[in-house]
């Protein structure tokens, strides 16, 4: 270990405690995407502890979200190179999950909705800077955070000044949890992509004239194996047929039909053919018309050459703390599926655990705060074009 290594590592030990302190009142915070009034609380604390690490945070209103917060240090130079953090702090936990699943600390674990995706990985940008801060080091490229209220409904709001500030950044991190126990770093994503089919039928009496009717519901039926048959898992394509709907009730032929279909490329080319073969389905059966609308959401994260030497940083530094990272392709979909369009992009660079979305989500503390070490090195890291 390098002698900033153990710096860092000796300040983390030591504010392991405060650490804890400021996750339990994020964590406490209950933040469901669709509840923007659930949101005051943490985005004053958030904006709080910037503020004290002398950062303007500039607050965007939401219009149907709690709004984004933009931290930028206060000696800003907007002609100067800057590296890009990003972070949400909306959960998919509902109001009152807490009573079921308090926030609790038991040995090296620490367990809440939330605290693994995401509101670990905010604790580690703000306590990163606090290290910075009282060992006196400096960023070589200004330090921008971005924490959003959306990520967890698709970054609608958010997506183009996550955009915007990726394309102004020399690189970009994202403190989503890392993959897996063993914290691996997230260096592909899958796109993502959701389509809805809709079959319009022509409607009969059932028992009367069901052969003037034409169902719509047999229409999607045959749709739905056509989008079966998309699926291609050793390329690493999935297409999941996740909802239906259709008819009006059991002696009418059916009028109306939907589905909504998720989904998940490995590739850009991938998502491109799959979008034309979803498009140019048709039913088989005569008298059904067809709508499909949609699209590919979220680009996938691609391992691309500039991405491949920021991986290669990464790891080195990782070295440096004596880490032996790993990295790994993730089926989910991120804001680094975003930002990765624009600026080079590592994803998954935040806690280490498991149960994102589940009830056992939890962190390993001391794990977390290793990889807290790393996110310092990486911020003070020089530019990549020198």
């Amino acid at each position: 270990m390098t002698e900033l290594g153990r710096e860092l590592h000796n300040f983390f030990v030591e504010k392991k405690a405060d650490f804890i302190d400021l996750l339990q009142s994020l964590v406490e915070q209950e933040t469901p995407s669709n509840e923007p009034s659930s949101f005051t609380e943490i985005l004053e604390i958030v904006s709080r502890n910037f503020e004290n690490l002398d950062f303007d945070v500039e607050y965007r209103e939401g219009e149907e979200t709690a709004g984004q917060l933009l931290c930028k240090p206060g000696d800003f130079n907007s002609q100067a190179p800057t590296q890009l953090l990003v972070g949400h702090i909306d959960t998919v936990w509902d109001i009152g999950t807490l009573d079921e699943m308090p926030f609790t600390v038991e040995g090296n674990e620490a367990a809440g909705p939330g605290i693994f995706d995401m509101k670990a990985g905010i604790c580690m940008m703000i306590f990163a800077m606090k290290a910075i801060r009282e060992l006196e080091k400096q960023p070589h490229i200004q330090p921008v955070f971005l924490i959003t209220t959306d990520e967890e409904i698709g970054s609608g709001e958010s997506k183009n000044l996550i955009i915007e500030q990726a394309k102004q950044a020399e690189r970009t991190f994202v403190l989503e949890p890392s993959l897996g126990t063993e914290g691996k770093i997230k260096t592909e994503r899958k796109g993502i992509g959701q389509f809805e089919i809709t079959i319009k039928g022509q409607p009969s009496h059932a028992g009367l004239d069901p052969e003037k009717g034409v169902s719509a519901i047999v229409g999607l039926s045959n749709v739905v194996q056509q989008l079966v048959d998309l699926n291609a898992p050793e390329k690493g394509i999935s297409v999941n047929v996740g909802t239906i709907e259709g008819g009006e009730r059991a002696n009418v032929v059916a009028a109306k039909s939907k589905a909504v279909v998720d989904v998940r490329v490995p590739t850009k080319k991938d998502g491109e053919e799959i979008k034309k073969k979803i498009y140019n389905i048709e039913p088989d059966l005569e008298g059904v018309e067809i709508t499909v609308s949609g699209d590919i959401s979220r680009p996938p994260l691609e391992k691309e050459e500039a991405n491949a030497k920021l991986w290669e940083i990464t790891k080195s530094l990782g070295a440096e703390l004596d880490l032996d990272l790993q990295e790994g392709k993730s089926g989910g979909g991120s804001d680094g599926n975003f930002t990765n369009l624009y600026s080079p992009t590592i994803d998954g660079l935040g806690a280490v655990g498991e149960g994102a979305h589940a009830y056992h989500e939890k962190i390993l503390v001391e794990e977390t705060l290793k990889r807290a070490e790393l996110l310092t090195l990486l911020l003070l890291y020089p530019s990549l074009e020198d």
